[in-house]
């Protein structure tokens, strides 16, 4: 499969500053070690063609992007998302909250604040149920939200290279999305025009 790519694509002579790989510490990868079935350059095939390929040949397994200002994990089983995250810039749960009018940013910052007293490694989800903050399918919810937002943000990146590793799941206790890829091109793709749109006017 490499080979076909390095055909079709031919020599990838530029060279692109990228933002370090920081593995997914919640996956469960299995062997220690794993090796890219399938590897290439965005800026040669685009983000949505890689996502598209997926959903046309039903694999399975995560789905590394490295980009030069951020990084992504994205899994998939037989061609649909079922979880992605971002190494930086992911809006956190906490923010999508307060913008959706779920919990006030006083209840934030108390949260937060417990998050960074507790002992024991705890999710801020889990801080926020324990205050009743939040029920348990508004929590899963905006855990969604933040899965599907991770997967729009990719799509805006047009430098970097991406690898596939088969077989590998996110951790059991991650929230799965289960959605289709072309029902998440398209409402990603309508999200970029309307943010150019939104550009332009300001602009204006």
């Amino acid at each position: 499969m490499k080979l076909i790519l390095s055909t079709f694509f031919g020599p990838q002579t530029k060279k692109t500053a990228l933002m370090p790989l920081q593995h997914d510490k919640h996956a469960d990868s299995g062997p220690s070690v794993a090796l890219a079935a399938l590897e290439g350059n965005i800026a040669a095939i685009a983000i949505e063609n890689i996502f598209q390929l997926f959903d046309f040949a039903a694999l399975s397994g995560m789905l590394e992007i490295q980009a030069p200002t951020n990084c992504g994990s994205f899994y998939f089983r037989k061609g649909v998302l079922i979880h992605g995250l971002l190494q930086v810039n992911q809006r956190k749960i906490g923010q999508i909250l307060v913008e959706s009018q779920v919990i006030t940013e006083e209840q934030l910052q108390q949260c937060l604040l417990l998050h960074e007293q507790t002992d024991s490694p705890k999710r801020f989800g889990q801080i926020l149920l324990e205050q009743e903050y939040i029920k348990p399918d508004g929590l899963d919810k905006t855990l969604l939200r933040q899965v599907k937002d991770a997967f729009f943000e990719a799509l805006s990146w047009n430098e970097g290279i991406f690898r596939f590793y088969p077989n590998q799941i996110p951790a059991a206790d991650a929230v799965k999305l289960y959605a289709r890829i072309d029902h998440l091109l398209l409402e990603g793709m309508l999200r970029i025009d309307q943010a150019t749109l939104g550009g332009e006017d300001e602009e204006e």
